[in-house]
């Protein structure tokens, strides 16, 4: 994996910039999330922070992945950075004379950005890495999400706990992304799509969606994930309010426990180009529930939030083989004219069945607490797994054909 990030200098470039962007985005998430529990009063103000993160997703994104069908990938991707610095600065600038609400205007802005940056950056990956060594480079870009995302938390918390404020928190975010576009802009040959007929945004975003639904094996998958990411993200709100109503401790804490995540993410990335192409890759798509339902079902024993890290570790070891496989697996699959499109909705399906996902969770620890919506939402998880080993199809060895999908039509 060192020699790709060695010899291939437009993946190096890639790497380093989507890292820096991570890194960035970490930093400034915590920044917030701390910003909002020093301003505001109520603990409906998490819920509507998630809220404000993952509605403009629920909305935008397959109309976004349409627009980017056809435009430069790493121009897409440096716009969106340049616009994100601009915004960043400007709250800044006003961060002294303003209301916390004003938090969840710029989450949805930078949510909104994202939705530019992140499907243009795997879109971008297989045309500058070829096939045989996509594991490798999506394992490699796990890695380094895993390593920036442990970095950035621990790196966060710190400050906050030496008396770093939120602002000069985030100033070194808007710093972080402005050298980022410097990498992105040296991914060479720019790619971009040329599309020979002109559609219409609307018929493209029908298009995409209907390129999965006619094929059962990426319908599957997609109902699956839709139904196990309801329930599966919302582990952030329930931590939150566990920390804060049940242990009553600091919300910064979150960081450790997203760091001991991140680290079994960064061991389960490892573990998936070495059997990518020996076993069947559903095996590496259920277990992340199971996981998860253990590591949620802890929190009603434990007492001390130092415990929960050994639980989050394993479930991130899951989540990891997860992410990888997943993301390998569309870009081997998928055509690459439906590249955009596809990542689009799966980006659309995570972020919509959270935000309803927060909302149901949100409503649940309101009116039955935090500990029984523990032992709910562990138990739902578990059953879902149960569900998906026997009826998700089985996802093949890693073939690299989009004729396996086409022999199930």
């Amino acid at each position: 994996m060192k020699l790709l990030l060695k010899e291939n200098s437009a993946f190096r470039n890639l790497f380093i910039g989507r890292i820096l962007c991570i890194f960035a985005d970490s930093v400034l998430f915590f920044s917030l999330l701390k910003w909002l529990e020093v301003q505001s009063t109520s603990g409906n103000d998490f819920t509507l922070f998630y809220i404000a993160f993952y509605l403009p997703v629920f909305l935008f994104a397959l109309p976004i992945g349409a627009w980017i069908n056809n435009k430069t990938l790493q121009k897409v991707m440096m716009y969106s950075n340049l616009v994100q610095v601009f915004m960043i600065s400007l709250f800044l600038l006003f961060i002294p004379y303003m209301l916390y609400q004003w938090a969840y205007l710029l989450l949805i802005f930078i949510s909104i950005l994202g939705l530019f940056f992140v499907p243009a950056n795997q879109s971008l990956l297989p045309h500058i890495v070829g096939n045989d060594d996509r594991p490798k480079a999506n394992s490699l870009l796990q890695l380094g999400y895993t390593a920036v995302k442990i970095i950035g938390q621990v790196f966060t918390a710190t400050m906050i706990k030496v008396s770093f404020t939120p602002a000069t928190l985030i100033t070194i975010s808007i710093v972080l992304l402005i050298v980022s576009i410097f990498f992105i802009n040296n991914i060479k040959p720019f790619v971009k799509r040329d599309q020979t007929i002109k559609h219409s945004q609307w018929k493209l975003i029908i298009e995409g969606v209907s390129y999965i639904t006619k094929h059962p094996k990426l319908k599957a998958l997609f109902l699956f994930l839709a139904l196990a990411m309801l329930f599966a993200t919302s582990v952030d709100l329930i931590l939150i309010s566990y920390l804060s109503d049940i242990l009553h401790v600091g919300v910064e804490n979150l960081s450790f426990i997203g760091t001991a995540s991140v680290c079994g993410i960064a061991i389960g990335a490892t573990i998936v180009p070495k059997y990518y192409k020996k076993i069947e890759k559903k095996w590496f798509m259920i277990p992340p529930l199971f996981a998860l339902s253990i590591s949620i079902g802890s929190l009603f024993f434990i007492t001390n939030w130092v415990l929960i890290l050994p639980f989050f570790l394993i479930q991130g070891i899951a989540l990891g083989c997860f992410n990888v496989t997943f993301v390998t697996y569309l870009q081997d699959v998928v055509s690459s004219e439906n590249y955009t499109r596809t990542f689009s909705l799966y980006n659309m399906i995570f972020s919509s069945m959270a935000l309803s996902g927060i909302m149901m969770t949100g409503l649940f620890i309101n009116k039955i607490g935090v500990l029984n919506t523990i032992l709910v939402i562990s138990f739902i998880l578990f059953v879902i797994g149960i569900v998906g080993i026997y009826f998700t199809p089985k996802l093949g060895h890693g073939q690299l054909k989009e004729d396996n999908l086409n022999e199930a039509l």
